[in-house]
């Protein structure tokens, strides 16, 4: 039944370019795999036609098979015949289902031998691969277009849904953050980067619902010591002052008053670790928002050709995985030597990408610095990029903020002509 229901389907175009990478031919019958080889002859002699027209194809098959006998062409002519019938959605459903386990049972049978050859390093990741094409291919007729209503597009544009910044000058250049969000924060090494995610994440935290967590991904040295700049961020303190808390018994609950649990902001190393094992570890955490520090160092996309290309590739799929998986997705990035000492480096200054990283994000914030000991406790941001833009704001917010290394903290300063404004 199988094969009179695929050639039902794939006589028409459509659904032959679709569903002919997916045909394991082995398992047809002998009249089917002929037919299915003579449709992609016919649709490439006739590029116009939209379904294969049955005259046109028996006279063609006769010539396509020179030698065959009478009594075979119209053996096959019953069995166009019978092609000829529109399946239901149903029927439809069934063999794209049935297609979808045949092929992943080939792919993964071809995995193993390739395994036992040892020509596969990096097994999850060609394991998630397979995985995630059986899963698209099994629910493809389940996925709809998006008939949102333009009233409740223009809603969304317009009202403050999603996570809000400490720091108002972004809010005021930028809508609050949502899942699928993805956003690259950049600085000079040793500038405040780490204490820029503390200051911001402890304060979006508690804006997630109560089952949701941030996850934060740390390769860039131990995790245990960003977990003390959580604590100092959440409640403005110095280490010294929450050392007093904590001999005094108040400082757990202090924590917990503001965060609501203190497994909240979950730090976890993954030095070393490949995009699909990253991918296990955010699906066991439940995360509304992911941040990556650094990217740069994620293992994973090892065909690339150059850095450039790989770093494009990663920071693609960690995008792709914010929206498949509905969080809000932070990555830290360096920037380049080509921005030392400036208030306000450029986009093409992250390091090792002019347009890579820049592509596979919806907004890029940049903390500039510069070389003045009286300018110590001072940071400038910026967002070269914002595809997040308040209809009714600047697209660069071009601000001079307090760097609050102490207790880990950015803060608005007042010299900030915007503040200076609202005040």
């Amino acid at each position: 039944m199988i094969d009179l229901l695929l050639l039902r389907i794939m006589k028409n175009r459509k659904d032959y370019s679709m569903l002919e990478p997916l045909v394991s031919v082995a398992s047809l019958e002998e009249q089917t795999k002929a037919l299915l080889a003579d449709f992609g002859k016919y649709f490439e002699l006739f590029p116009s036609h939209t379904t294969i027209d049955i005259t046109s194809f028996i006279t063609r098959f006769r010539a396509w098979h020179p030698g065959i006998s009478d009594d075979r062409i119209r053996e096959f002519a019953r069995i166009m015949q019978n092609a000829m019938i529109e399946p239901d959605e149903d029927q439809r459903n069934v063999v794209m289902q049935e297609l979808a386990d045949s092929d992943v049972t080939v792919k993964m049978a071809n995995l193993v031998a390739a395994i036992q050859e040892g020509d596969i390093h990096d097994i999850p990741s060609e394991l998630g691969r397979i995985v995630d094409s059986y899963k698209l291919s099994r629910n493809i007729k389940q996925i709809k277009f998006i008939d949102t209503s333009i009233k409740e597009l223009l809603q969304d544009e317009f009202n403050d849904a999603g996570m809000s910044f400490r720091l108002h000058c972004l809010n005021r250049s930028m809508r609050g953050l949502r899942g699928g969000d993805a956003l690259i924060v950049a600085g000079r090494p040793d500038k405040g980067k780490t204490s820029f995610i503390a200051s911001e994440v402890s304060y979006m935290a508690p804006q997630l619902p109560p089952e949701r967590n941030v996850l934060w991904l740390n390769n860039e040295g131990p995790g245990k010591r960003i977990i003390p700049r959580v604590w100092q961020a959440t409640l403005g303190l110095s280490m010294a002052e929450m050392k007093a808390m904590s001999l005094a018994g108040t400082l757990e609950a202090a924590f917990r008053s503001i965060q609501g649990r203190f497994d909240k902001i979950r730090v976890v190393d993954i030095h070393g670790l490949n995009n699909s094992q990253v991918a296990m570890i955010i699906e066991q955490n439940n995360p509304g928002l992911v941040v990556t520090d650094m990217i740069d160092n994620v293992h994973g996309f090892g065909d690339a050709a150059r850095t450039d290309q790989k770093l494009e590739q990663m920071y693609q799929w960690f995008r792709e995985d914010a929206v498949k998986n509905d969080y809000v997705s932070i990555a830290t990035s360096q920037i380049s030597v080509d921005g030392e000492g400036m208030r306000f480096p450029e986009q093409h200054m992250l390091k090792d990408s002019k347009t890579g990283k820049q592509g596979a994000c919806d907004a890029i914030i940049m903390i500039g610095s510069i070389s003045d000991p009286n300018s110590e406790n001072l940071r400038w941001i910026g967002t070269p990029k914002n595809k997040l833009r308040r209809p009714d704001g600047p697209s660069d917010p071009k601000a001079e903020v307090i760097f609050d290394g102490v207790r880990s903290l950015y803060k608005d300063t007042p010299l900030n002509p915007l503040e200076k404004q609202a005040a």
